[in-house]
């Protein structure tokens, strides 16, 4: 039997979050098909149909309303108890507030001044009836709602053990790299190594202090910056970069450690493997809502009769981790597109802002 969390941070996420506003909205449109349903239910002539369905739409909705701010605060209490009792007092609380509405719209309906209700119907009858039915549809709405946040949180859940897995392949090949790079620093220049190494437990150290999965862009230079110090030891002036970052999205969230990687494919797969090096261009530009990360970096000589996505296959697998941390992040409106222009080797990001 799976056991509850416990995290608070977890357990209270098993209550829909009623406050807000996609939820609020469904649970709108619910109360109002409930309302239709029983207009058009009743036995009401053709002309009284509009008054009946205007006026059980206002009760419902402050229902609805009602229900929703009770569910709202109680969220934040049941935390320890089993998913069945939270359950079962949410159900119970609603069906109580319903039947306190119920009293007062009884008091209000059979005012002289309104003539809504009949006034013959005794109140406690009256109450204990719309008890009962919003014991049944209280029921069919809380396990749609609920049924529909357990859905969404074993996705979210499914989709950030994932995104862990898939950041986790990412750092283990930028540490092989770099460590491969500071070993042959270490006989012709062992100071400057040792820079080199600090300069690695930094980068290190902010991408493991990262509490989430996002990171502002500026960061993520930093980071590529860190990384590029440690290569520009090793290729000396082989290795050329040139930054063209607009400054409107340099605070800007992006996913963490999402540009290192295409950076290290730049410089092993395009730089270093040419006699004279080469240039290592990063631009960043905003378009239509979304930013725009483009790296590009000159063919290696295997790969200049190529044509298309196929060269750079050596990091394929850095390359696919990118796309599936987009895809889980951002859905069909990240990117990741690959090729070849003008005889360099473009790698373009499209995050949505």
């Amino acid at each position: 039997m799976l056991q509850v969390q416990t995290n608070p941070a977890t357990r209270i996420r098993l209550i829909p979050n009623f406050c807000t506003l996609p939820v609020a909205i469904s649970l709108a449109l619910s109360m109002e098909l409930v309302a239709l349903c029983f207009t058009l239910g009743g036995s009401v002539r053709t002309g009284g149909m509009l008054q009946r369905l205007v006026l059980l739409s206002i009760y419902l909705q402050w229902i609805g309303l009602c229900g929703a701010a009770l569910l709202c605060w109680l969220r934040r209490f049941l935390t320890i108890a089993r998913p069945a009792i939270v359950f079962f007092v949410c159900w119970g609380s609603l069906v109580i507030a319903v039947m306190l509405l119920s009293s007062m719209a009884w008091i209000i309906g059979t005012n002289p001044r309104w003539g809504v209700l009949d006034p013959n119907e005794p109140r406690l009858w009256f109450v204990l009836r719309h008890g009962a039915i919003a014991g049944i549809v209280a029921l069919l709405l809380l396990r749609y709602f609920w049924t529909r946040h357990q859905w969404r949180e074993q996705v979210r859940a499914e989709s950030e053990s994932r995104y862990q897995a898939l950041n986790a392949r990412i750092r283990p090949h930028f540490l092989f790299n770099a460590l491969n790079s500071l070993a042959a620093l270490i006989g012709v220049r062992p100071h400057e190594a040792e820079g080199l190494v600090e300069d690695l437990a930094d980068v290190f150290r902010a991408s493991l202090e990262k509490p989430g999965q996002m990171a502002p862009l500026v960061d993520e230079i930093s980071i590529c910056n860190a990384y590029l110090r440690i290569e520009k030891a090793r290729l000396d002036e082989r290795l050329q970069v040139e930054w063209d970052v607009a400054e409107e999205l340099l605070d800007k969230p992006v996913p963490s450690l999402i540009i290192q990687p295409l950076v290290e494919n730049a410089v092993h797969h395009g730089v270093s493997k040419r006699k004279d090096g080469g240039t290592i261009q990063v631009r960043g530009y905003r378009e239509a809502g979304d930013a725009l990360i483009e790296v590009v970096n000159p063919l290696a000589p295997q790969d200049e009769p190529r044509s298309g996505a196929g060269a750079h296959s050596g990091n394929q697998v850095a390359v696919d981790n990118i796309a599936s941390r987009l895809s889980l992040i951002y859905g069909e409106r990240g990117k990741l597109e690959l090729g070849i222009e003008d005889g360099h080797y473009k790698a373009r990001l499209r995050l949505p802002l």
